[in-house]
């Protein structure tokens, strides 16, 4: 994608984002892509979207757990999503132009970020059906498995749950 589309993409995504976090529009989700896991993330959980900036390493952390990030003057812990999720190898973040960090909404009170590979836009209910055949979640922050009209598999995150996880924000392996 070029650079020009990226910037006028990313534009009419937090335009979408902002009104749909308003209730003006019947997204959802967020989309995103972390390793080889589509996942949702709902909306309402959801806070700003950052392009990637590269963290400032702790020593003795979680693998999953890169680092921290100031984000418009607030110290962010940054949690590659993929190795968290098992699905890439930690301390193997891939990061690329599509990288981005996706805050928890501040109604969460966590100053944590997840880093995904892409964004993948805003979906709504209408897009998916229950995917019949997807194994039982293994967390019980992760939903029901999801099928969207191209017939890809997508599981929805809730941010909340995950939050209240022991093992998530948890500062040494």
């Amino acid at each position: 994608m070029a650079r020009s589309s990226l910037i006028e993409f990313q534009g009419r995504l937090a335009s979408r984002l902002q009104a749909a976090q308003q209730a003006q529009t019947e997204s959802r989700w967020l989309a995103v892509v972390a390793g080889s896991q589509r996942i949702l993330l709902p909306l309402s959980q959801s806070g700003e979207i950052s392009a990637y900036e590269a963290p400032a390493g702790l020593p003795h952390a979680q693998p999953w757990f890169i680092g921290l990030v100031n984000l418009r003057g607030v110290l962010c812990g940054v949690v590659d999503l993929a190795a968290f999720l098992g699905a890439r190898q930690p301390g193997t973040a891939r990061t690329g132009p599509q990288s981005r960090l996706v805050q928890f909404s501040p109604r969460l009170e966590i100053n944590a970020v997840l880093l995904v590979d892409q964004l993948a836009g805003l979906r709504t209910a209408g897009q998916f059906v229950v995917d019949e055949d997807a194994p039982p979640a293994p967390e019980p922050w992760l939903g029901l498995g999801l099928r969207d009209t191209a017939g890809l598999s997508w599981r929805e995150l809730n941010l909340a749950a995950l939050a209240d996880d022991p093992r998530f924000l948890a500062p040494v392996v």
